[in-house]
Parts: C-alpha cells; structure tokens; sequence
C-alpha cells in the first residue's frame, strides 16, 4: 500500500500530463505536415478521442488514489488531517486541487471551443466560405491556449511533488 498507491497516482499523473506534452511538442505540430485538410482533421479526431479516453482513465485513477492517499495516515497523518490549514500541506492541497479543476476546465473548453471552432472553420474553408487564413489564426489560438494547459500541468506536478515532501508538507506553519 505504501509503494502502491503512490505509484499509482504518478502513473495517472503521468498519463495527463504526459499525454499533454506529447500532443503539445510532437503530435499537434506534426499535423502541420499533413497538406490534404481533410486528412488532417481525421488524425486530429482520431489522437483527440484517444486523448479523452486517457484523461478520463486518468482523472478517475488520480481521484481514487488521491481520496485513498488522503485517508490513509502513513501519508497524511491524523494531525494534518484535522487541521489541514495549520500545515504546509493545506496550503499546497487547495492550491493543487484548485489548479487540477483548472485543469479539467481548461480541457473541456479546448475540446468544446477551440475544436469545434477549427471544425467548423476548416468546413468552411473547404467549401470555400471562409480563408485559410482564419483557420491558421484558430489554430494558433488553439496552440496558445494549449500552451498554458502545460504550464498548468507541469505546476501540478510540482504541486504534487511537494505534497510527497512530508519534511516541508507536515511542517506546521
């Protein structure tokens, strides 16, 4: 339980956010090569439904290990527990939980905004109704707003990492 749970919660960690960073650096600016727009859709549909999968295995599997980690003393002892704020680890706690619903957030609007406003966009263009440069233009508000999705990410991370530093997180402030 000690080494598994831990394990765990950086594996599906690991799946978010390393899922992000992939698409970020390899996959999204490899689609940039794709020349037949409709192809290119399709690989973008493809990778972003297989994404989804992963952030939902993902999120479930940090929930359920973090609840059973909070709840288990060995490593958020009783003391830290009932008086959570009263330690480094409240601080961190709120700060990464408020920033993995930020997260969550910010995912769902680039799924439901930015994507199907290329979707439409791109639809448009191919029939002629609007310039490809205003598809370019999404796309690159699209890769902006991804850009901080990372960032969010990556200070998630190491949110996590010092809520596992039980010298500083269950040090009494």
């Amino acid at each position: 339980m000690e080494h598994l749970l831990p394990g765990l919660h950086v594996l599906f960690a690991a799946m978010l956010v390393g899922g992000e960073i992939l698409l970020f650096f390899a996959v999204v600016p490899s689609t940039w090569l794709i020349d037949d727009e409709g192809l290119r859709r399709q690989v973008t549909l493809v990778v972003a439904r297989r994404f989804t999968a992963i952030v939902g295995v993902s999120v479930v599997g940090l929930l359920v290990t973090g609840l059973a980690m909070f709840y288990t003393d060995i490593f958020v002892p009783p003391g830290v527990r009932e008086d959570i704020m009263g330690f480094h680890f409240g601080r961190v706690f709120v700060a990464k939980m408020t920033l993995f619903l930020v997260l969550l957030a910010m995912i769902g609007i680039h799924g439901a905004v930015f994507g199907r406003r290329i979707a439409r966009i791109s639809d448009a263009v191919e029939a002629g109704e609007m310039e490809p440069g205003e598809l370019e233009q999404a796309r690159r508000n699209s890769f902006l707003f991804s850009a901080f999705m990372v960032l969010v990410a990556v200070v998630l991370l190491f949110l996590g990492a010092s809520l596992g530093n039980h010298a500083y997180s269950h040090d009494p402030l």
